[in-house]
């Protein structure tokens, strides 16, 4: 399952390809984004974001022009709802466009 990674300390956006099936296992997505508690965010009808908003505060991430969600850490974004996570249709460069780099502290850089 194809889904694309964020990683906001090396910011870095790149398209993965899952081994596992998420709606089976969290395992991999565990070991991915690093962290053993995941949240859920549902961006819009057909994308989801997996991230760990319970650890510690390090380089963060959110999207142009939206003040939250403010993600610290790596994040993965998959296709999908919240209940059956499929496939990202979407590509890299769809992210590329829309990822804003965030400072420690989530406010937005200021060359945005």
């Amino acid at each position: 399952m194809r889904a694309i990674k964020i990683d906001p300390a090396n910011r870095t956006i790149e398209e993965i390809e899952l081994t596992v099936d998420p709606n089976r296992s969290l395992g991999e997505l565990r070991s991915i984004i690093g962290a053993e508690e995941l949240e859920l965010i549902p961006l819009d009808k057909s994308f989801n974001l997996l991230a760990d908003l319970h650890g510690e505060q390090k380089p963060s991430f959110g999207f142009c022009d939206l003040a939250e969600p403010v993600i610290h850490g790596v994040a993965l974004v998959l296709g999908g709802s919240p209940r059956r996570l499929r496939t990202l249709h979407e590509n890299k460069a769809s992210f590329d466009m829309i990822v804003d780099w965030r400072n420690e502290q989530g406010a937005q850089n200021a060359e945005t």
